[in-house]
């Protein structure tokens, strides 16, 4: 099963970026990535449908804080770098993402920008990160990639799972400006299951703040050239 994007590409100005289809507590497929379609339909009353339901909002949520409202919610384009549904990790552990599924998603990602309005895009978790940037769609961080490269323990092991050869990786590039293929501002972010920030993702506040800055920044610029 393949699960769908979700937006309109032609008036979207924000692409989202996920992981993939696969749910840590649940072997549930979304037709759309992120159950995003549940947001625009009246909120459920059944407690699965209305995970499902939660965690889309959430998503638009974090768009909008990040963006400090500036967007309308049909203007994110939403997306996983691999759409294809992957064995599941054991539990507790995320599901690996191969070279080549992580190649077929960006090469799909590309045309789907290509076709697009899209100004600025979110790129969630350090495993997405690590392969946008293996694959040279942003600037590489040699510190950071050296960091979050798979282990072989993960993924040779049956069944596969991301495990970085150093964990907490991500902060060094959580929040950050890049240019992606040379055009798209590009930002790497929590993934949404840890929005709001709480517990141990409190550390992450400072990467927040600037992130939201940095955003407001390009938005500001944006709109100086006309571009939005």
């Amino acid at each position: 099963m393949k699960t769908k994007i979700w937006g309109n590409p032609e008036k979207a100005k924000i692409l989202v970026i996920g992981h993939d289809p696969g749910l840590q507590k649940s072997q549930t497929i979304a037709d759309y990535c992120f159950f995003a379609d549940y947001y625009f339909q009246p909120k459920p009353s059944r407690s699965s449908e209305i995970s499902k339901y939660k965690l889309a909002e959430a998503l638009y949520s974090y768009v909008r804080d990040l963006t400090t409202g500036q967007f309308s919610d049909d203007m994110v384009l939403i997306t996983n770098l691999c759409n294809e549904t992957l064995p599941s990790s054991p539990k507790g552990k995320t599901n690996y993402i191969p070279p080549e599924e992580a190649e077929a998603g960006l090469n799909a990602i590309r045309m789907l920008l290509k076709d697009s309005s899209v100004k600025l895009i979110f790129a969630m978790s350090q495993q997405v990160n690590y392969w946008l940037q293996k694959l040279g769609f942003y600037s590489t961080d040699i510190g950071f990639l050296e960091k979050a490269e798979p282990t072989k323990m993960g993924a040779d092991y049956i069944p596969r799972y991301y495990s970085p050869v150093i964990s907490g990786a991500f902060k060094e590039i959580c929040g950050n400006k890049y240019l992606a293929d040379n055009q798209y501002c590009l930002f790497p972010i929590l993934h949404v299951k840890s929005y709001p920030l709480r517990g141990n993702f409190l550390t992450y506040e400072e990467n927040y703040a600037n992130c939201k800055k940095e955003v407001r920044e390009v938005i500001d610029s944006l709109k100086v050239r006309n571009e939005l």
